[in-house]
């Protein structure tokens, strides 16, 4: 059994001074050594961190050594242009990432390697090797173990600049908590990061749930491998883009509404096209569908992964892990995986690939305005609420998951409903017993919690 490592993988500023952003943005996770460098970026480290799995493209690089990089190039993701023009990629020899696993990168314990996601905007971070576990210990099973922070919004202008917009702003808040004017700049700062595709709703630089980051592992890790070509794009309303046709045999090209308040004026949502897998993983380039292992062992000798008897399409390191996924969740959709395997075989036995593999709906994506389980508030907080453009007020919360008799069904309930203090209802002119208002967002520039003066 290849050694596990313990790895902890946190954001830099740049490539060169490896200085963590401050707060640092970083997880601790345990990953088999014989990962490879494209499955470990597709599958383990973006649903990790918090990125987008087939929107962007990146490079690994030792972070002592520039020699030699290993960037995904056969690839449709917007940023690859940047890679004839990247400095670093133009001074190396480039080998593809699935040439090499992270055991080739990083050997002893303290070693550091580079990850940059997103060549147009640069987000860059650094993977150091904290524990090498024995092999006799190693088991080859993806864990998260801890982190701290949200990873940035996609296509958010990369990790120096997130610095300073941002992380720099935070800790100005934080050393001057009753500056009103510096808690609004950071919150309009944060509220026009809402639409990113990995937030969709506010955005909380603060933010991490260990248990939605292992929930984005085990997704990724149960689903077919990112196909590269065409991936994630999007048109406006009223937009030139058309069909993406470039789904191949075994291939479907899907799509989605993207609700996105940026849009309202043109009936608010965007369309998200995307290629999307329908042939299995090869057998030598995928990972364990349940706990995320690249090989099978028997006894001391490493083997290929096993499929499930029965569609072919999912992967296990062990008759164990597939008992196991087979009742938290394969069951219900082996036979529909099946399915669309015979569907593929017979493709590729013709040569003539579906003709009906184009548009094919994926559903909508709603922006989160906010998460009725997890609300920030409680009736009889003192908060600062918005009440109209650059003009906030003071009241307290009278009421959680408000309605209004005249709304209709379709439209959602407000989070809170709020009545203002006779200061704020006197300032603008309101009768007192009319001064009640409501948010239909839970994010801070919205509504945020009055410091204690």
């Amino acid at each position: 059994m290849p050694s596990d490592f313990v790895i902890r993988i946190s954001l830099v500023r740049d490539e060169t001074s490896l200085a963590e952003l401050n707060p640092p943005v970083w997880r601790r996770f345990k990953v088999s050594s014989a990962v490879n460098l494209e499955l470990l970026h597709d599958k383990i480290l973006a649903p990790v961190m918090g990125w987008e799995r087939n929107y962007h493209t990146y490079y690994f690089r030792k972070a002592n050594s520039g020699a030699t990089v290993y960037v995904q190039q056969d690839t449709q993701a917007s940023d690859a242009m940047h890679i004839s023009s990247n400095t670093t990629l133009r001074a190396a020899a480039l080998c593809k990432p699935e040439d090499a696993t992270i055991g080739d990168l990083l050997k002893n314990e303290s070693d550091k390697c580079i990850y940059n996601y997103d060549l147009g905007d640069c987000f860059y971070h650094c993977l150091e090797l904290e524990t090498i576990v024995p092999e006799e210990e190693s088991d080859g099973k993806v864990v998260i173990m801890h982190g701290a922070m949200r990873c940035p919004d996609e296509d958010g202008d990369g990790s120096g600049d997130y610095q300073k917009e941002i992380l720099d702003q935070l800790l100005e808040c934080k050393s001057n908590r009753k500056d009103d004017k510096l808690a609004r700049k950071l919150a309009w700062d944060c509220f026009n990061r809402r639409g990113g595709l990995n937030v969709n709703g506010p955005f909380r630089p603060e933010d991490f749930n260990l248990e939605e980051r292992r929930a984005a592992l085990a997704q990724a890790l149960q689903s077919r491998n990112s196909t590269r070509n065409t991936t994630k794009t999007f048109s406006a309303p009223g937009g030139m883009m058309g069909r993406v046709a470039t789904a191949r045999i075994g291939q479907r090209g899907v799509v989605y509404k993207k609700q996105d308040d940026r849009f309202d004026h043109l009936g608010g949502f965007i369309t998200m096209h995307e290629t999307q897998n329908i042939k299995p993983d090869l057998k030598d380039f995928t990972l364990c569908y349940k706990c995320g292992s690249p090989l099978s062992f028997s006894g001391d000798v490493a083997a290929e992964l096993k499929s499930c008897g029965r569609c072919h399409a999912a992967f296990y390191c062990s008759r164990e892990c597939q008992i196991e996924h087979w009742g938290s969740g394969h069951k219900k959709v082996c036979k529909k995986e099946k399915a669309a395997v015979e569907k593929y075989e017979r493709e590729l036995a013709s040569n003539k690939p579906d003709p009906n593999r184009f548009d094919k709906n994926g559903g909508t994506i709603l922006m989160k305005k906010y998460d009725p389980e997890r609300l920030r508030f409680q009736v009889g907080n003192k908060v600062e609420c918005m009440i109209g453009p650059d003009n906030w007020g003071t009241g307290r919360i009278v009421k959680l998951m408000y309605r209004e008799p005249s709304w209709p069904s379709s439209k959602p309930s407000a989070p809170y409903q709020i009545k203002l203090d006779r200061k704020t209802a006197d300032r603008e002119g309101i009768p007192p017993k009319y001064a009640l208002i409501y948010s239909d967002w839970d994010d801070d520039l919205k509504i945020r919690r009055l410091p204690n003066r």
